[in-house]
């Protein structure tokens, strides 16, 4: 689920187009581990951080307002999230909710285009935005003092954008030109082929970032319908974080975001049930010196108890030095030069995934062993003390995902969207009740060899 951890793992562009598979391939930090005997005093107090000095308020055009206090230092983080990414989309639109996250900025009713980043940077903060498969975010971190001004910045992207004609066609050539970039990177290339052999039935299948035949085709009023149906109060979050006083803001939110109505535009919910896939391997020629690949499988929806097995377990098998396929397949084996696991949540079905970088000699022994540690979890389980370490893990990744107002901001508003602000609190709770039952049951539901579907690109 790894969902504690969001801005670090969500599979997401920013304007500079940022996609996880860099981080996913070579992400070795080495990890804090607190005292195991400490594990509950740290879930008491990881539970009651996010809680705490935090509140939420519905307005009357059911807008959703989360504020929390954080007053340690004098900053605030102002994020509008927006329930609009490639999941409402279709063959025909596929990229519009990335491009329409560009065009917000080049101009509004009350700010020209080069007038929203000087007003913000005239603090010295930066804007900016991000578009995932199932949301779009708005958001800048600011010194206190320039939270009026922020906040009226970010209201006019979402509810007064303009779309210059001009401007539009300027940034239509800016975002094929990102989407040749994309192309270019092989860690691009693993994640989406391996995205759409997992996914063929659902709009999962769509890349975030679209492509060069839609972005040339979208039309100005396709987008401003787009735009008018998806950026309407009820389908907004505004989440706040920082040194921030609950008596001045909220009249402050309410006499600009609270103004604004609803239109007559509803938003159909994307059918996200996508069937197991049966075995898959698969490889492609690309311009890399080693052999990458992912291997991995289709999970549980976001509602199912089994997704805390599937942290737990993606700690256990890939999570740095001391954890299974590293010691295994780099240390002792010495069959790859990289390993690493994770497990991501989605509305519909989650991705738990085993990427790495080896020789092409070796892949499809590195293959075997993958199957064969499955296969070990599924019989044996894993000790006592893995266990308790793979939760400590979860804790301590806890508490490096919300030391800043921005990851604060950013955790409430996902839990929010997508579970309930409640199971937030109780997450790490549940993560510590998984037992060697449910590491198994996950494994034997999802995890079996015969559903693994592995691609790789080859020299």
């Amino acid at each position: 689920m790894n969902l504690a951890f969001l801005i670090l793992l969500i599979f997401f562009t920013l304007n500079t187009t940022v996609f996880p598979m860099e981080e996913i391939l070579f992400n070795f930090n080495s990890r804090i581990n607190f005292p195991l005997s400490n594990l509950q005093d740290d879930i008491s107090k990881a539970t009651d951080f996010l809680s705490k000095g935090t509140k939420i308020y519905k307005l009357d055009n059911g807008l959703t307002v989360i504020l929390k206090q954080y007053p340690k230092l004098p900053l605030v983080s102002i994020q509008a999230w927006i329930n609009a990414g490639s999941i409402y989309e279709t063959d025909q639109n596929n990229g519009i909710s990335h491009f329409l996250e560009h065009l917000v900025f080049k101009g509004t009713k009350k700010y020209k285009c080069n007038e929203i980043s000087s007003i913000i940077e005239k603090y010295g903060a930066i804007l900016n935005a991000g578009t995932s498969k199932e949301f779009t975010m708005y958001f800048t971190d600011i010194p206190k003092e320039g939270l009026v001004d922020a906040l009226d910045i970010i209201k006019e992207l979402i509810f007064e954008a303009t779309f210059p004609p001009e401007e539009l066609e300027k940034e239509r050539k800016v975002v094929i030109e990102e989407i040749k970039r994309f192309e270019d990177k092989p860690e691009n290339v693993l994640y989406e082929k391996f995205n759409s052999i997992l996914f063929t039935h659902t709009p999962y299948k769509f890349r975030v970032i679209g492509t060069t035949e839609v972005i040339t085709s979208l039309s100005r009023e396709e987008i401003i319908n787009y735009y008018h149906t998806f950026y309407q109060p009820r389908n907004v979050v505004l989440s706040i974080c920082g040194d921030i006083d609950f008596s001045e803001i909220m009249p402050l939110i309410e006499q600009t975001w609270g103004k604004y109505s609803n239109k007559d535009k509803f938003i159909s919910k994307p059918d996200l049930k996508e069937p197991i896939k049966p075995y898959s391997f698969s490889t492609q020629k690309h311009k890399v010196q080693h052999t990458y690949f992912l291997c991995g499988f289709l999970g549980p929806e976001i509602n199912d108890e089994l997704q805390y097995a599937g942290d737990v377990l993606s700690i256990i098998l890939g999570d740095g030095m001391s954890s299974r396929l590293y010691k295994s397949l780099r240390e002792e084996k010495k069959l790859v030069y990289a390993i690493d696991c994770g497990f991501y949540t989605q509305i519909g079905p989650s991705i738990f995934y085993i990427s790495g970088v080896c020789d092409r000699k070796n892949l499809e022994k590195v293959i075997e062993e993958i199957k064969n540690e499955l296969k070990k979890i599924v019989t044996e389980g894993v000790s006592e003390n893995e266990l308790n370490k793979a939760k400590q893990t979860v804790i301590t990744h806890w508490y490096f995902g919300n030391e800043t107002v921005h990851s604060q901001a950013s955790n409430l508003a996902w839990w929010y969207m997508f579970k309930s602000i409640d199971e937030l609190k109780t997450y790490l709770a549940k993560v510590d009740k998984v037992t060697n039952i449910e590491l198994q049951k996950f494994l034997s539901t999802y995890g079996s060899p015969n559903n693994l579907t592995i691609f790789a690109l080859e020299p």
